[in-house]
């Protein structure tokens, strides 16, 4: 795993909302540069997608 992969897992552990969406953004960036792979890609999305459902606000995406 990359550590820009465990840097923005870390940052997402202990997010709020906006930081949540500042993950999501992130790690499409780093995906694009190349800084993190596919699969990362796809756990960092899923597990920002989640905790911004538990914040209350999935209804509107």
């Amino acid at each position: 795993m990359s550590q820009k992969f465990e840097a923005l897992k870390d940052k997402l552990s202990n997010a709020d909302l906006s930081e949540a969406k500042e993950v999501l953004i992130q790690a499409k960036e780093a995906y694009d540069d190349g800084q993190i792979d596919e699969t990362e890609k796809k756990e960092l999305m899923a597990s920002a997608k989640s905790l911004i459902a538990k914040k209350g606000i999935g209804g509107l995406f």
